[in-house]
């Protein structure tokens, strides 16, 4: 899970715009380990101000990266820069465009993914049925998969009473 930390902007008038940022890499010839920051008005800084749509090209493109490949050169800036060699790394692009949205959709007050799983699992225990499990499948699988083991807030248990309810031919026990 990305880590995401308070930051803001002023615009031209002076005006005061919230947002959360966290770490990703700008590929400008190497890797560089930079601030990517979510802005409330859907802004976001990646070596320039984009829109969300022009942030997911960046993305698609290799601008923005969440993984550098093995060899690549990584700069973090006046600090060091050396060559990725054996690296793990937990976010694949696409769902950090997800995770990314599910912060402007949070600084606005609005649901992210995960608040929409935790209706749709209080609508299946309230209602178990054929089409409440998939409504609560489809609420689970948009949320970035990265965060899909925290949406009940219990770090020991990772989401096993939803995913045991999903996914129930992994969690058969053997005859």
């Amino acid at each position: 899970m990305a880590s995401f930390f308070r930051t803001y902007r002023e615009k031209e008038s002076g005006d005061r715009v919230d947002g959360v940022f966290c770490m990703a890499f700008i590929h400008n010839g190497d890797y560089h380990l930079t601030h990517i920051s979510i802005f409330r008005d859907g802004l976001i800084d990646c070596w320039g101000l984009v829109d969300f749509e022009e942030f997911k090209k960046k993305v698609r493109s290799g601008w923005v990266v969440t993984h550098p490949p093995e060899g690549a050169r990584v700069s973090v800036a006046l600090l060091a820069d050396f060559t990725a060699v054996r690296s793990s790394y937990w976010i694949e692009p696409e769902e950090f465009i997800k995770e990314v949205l599910d912060e402007i959709e949070a600084l606005n007050g609005r649901p992210t993914t995960s608040d929409r799983c935790r209706n749709a699992w209080e609508s299946y225990n309230l209602s178990p049925s054929e089409t409440t499990k998939e409504s609560l499948r489809c609420a689970y699988e948009q949320i970035p998969a990265h965060m899909r083991r925290f949406v009940l807030h219990d770090m020991d248990r990772k989401d096993n009473a939803i995913r045991r309810v999903l996914y129930p031919q992994q969690y058969k026990l053997p005859e």
